[in-house]
């Protein structure tokens, strides 16, 4: 059982679009401010003939001035080499890159829907929790969309509904990082990423990809704001036991591919301590910084 500060943030970690913001349970004595931020953006839509097929790689606890956080590939079908790039899509990143000096992710999701009419609606798409390092937009390593899919662990077709992935993080991602320094691939590659890759669409159409954040900051000096020394979460709990309990009641950190959880299910993981379903539908959320 969890105590009520892990049973918050189990919350938010399980709903970062509309659970009430909480510190997170991660170790050590430091604390920030928190915030949360939103992004969306079409891949792969456009000219035809166009790609369709491609990978979307983001890792929500690494921002970076290198913009590394958020590689995406391209290409003209599965098999094909990627046209990679790093990209400025991700949530808060000129908030972040302007007003903070530290900051780490707290809670993070992705959506994915599919634009285009039902008609035309083709294609497949798989979803995965991977480390940021399977993905590298450094020395010139090639990558094929069929190539990252097959690490995922989630496959479907392309959705006539919204499909979503949360992100479930790593020890390294209790680490602040500095969100206007360069990328460091020993310290981005330790954290954890939510990949989703795509064939077979039709052209010119591609995919509409949300990204969720919520995050914890501290301010640059430039903002003339205090710290927040004491706004840690008071909990006995661990990450671990956080994301032990969520997957013993059946949370797959993904929904709507695959065996993801129903909303009926979901709420019967929180018990006494109101873990309740998250909603898709459900808007409350201060978009700050995109």
């Amino acid at each position: 059982m969890l105590d009520v500060g892990a049973a918050a943030y189990a919350r938010l970690l399980a709903d970062p679009c509309a659970a009430p913001l909480v510190h997170p349970v991660y170790s050590g004595t430091q604390s920030g401010f928190l915030f949360r931020a939103e992004s969306f953006v079409t891949y792969a839509a456009g000219a035809t003939p166009g790609p369709t097929a491609g990978f979307v790689h983001w890792t929500p606890g690494y921002p970076n001035g290198s913009r590394s956080e958020l590689v995406v590939g391209l290409a003209a079908d599965g098999s094909s080499a990627a046209a990679l790039e790093a990209k400025f899509d991700s949530p808060g990143r000129i908030f972040l890159r302007e007003n903070t000096s530290a900051v780490r992710c707290v809670a993070a999701c992705m959506k994915i829907t599919y634009p285009g009419s039902e008609a035309s609606r083709s294609g497949r798409i798989h979803l995965g929790h991977l480390p940021a390092g399977a993905v590298d937009n450094v020395g010139g390593v090639t990558y094929t969309p069929d190539g990252v899919s097959t690490l995922c662990q989630h496959y479907g077709r392309t959705p006539v509904d919204t499909l979503e992935i949360v992100w479930k993080p790593s020890v390294a991602d209790m680490n602040w990082s500095d969100p206007a320094a360069s990328s460091s691939p020993v310290l981005r590659d330790q954290r954890a990423s939510v990949t989703a890759t795509f064939a077979g669409l039709p052209d010119g159409v591609g995919l509409t990809f949300h990204f969720t954040a919520v995050y914890e900051w501290i301010p640059n000096v430039a903002a003339g704001l205090s710290g927040n020394a004491l706004g840690k979460a008071q909990t006995r709990n661990s990450l671990d036991d956080v994301t032990d309990y969520l997957i013993a009641g059946g949370f797959k950190f993904v929904r709507g591919i695959g065996g993801a959880l129903a909303d009926g299910a979901m709420a019967r993981i929180g018990g006494a301590f109101g873990l309740m379903a998250p909603r898709m539908t459900t808007r409350n959320v201060a978009q700050i910084g995109y």
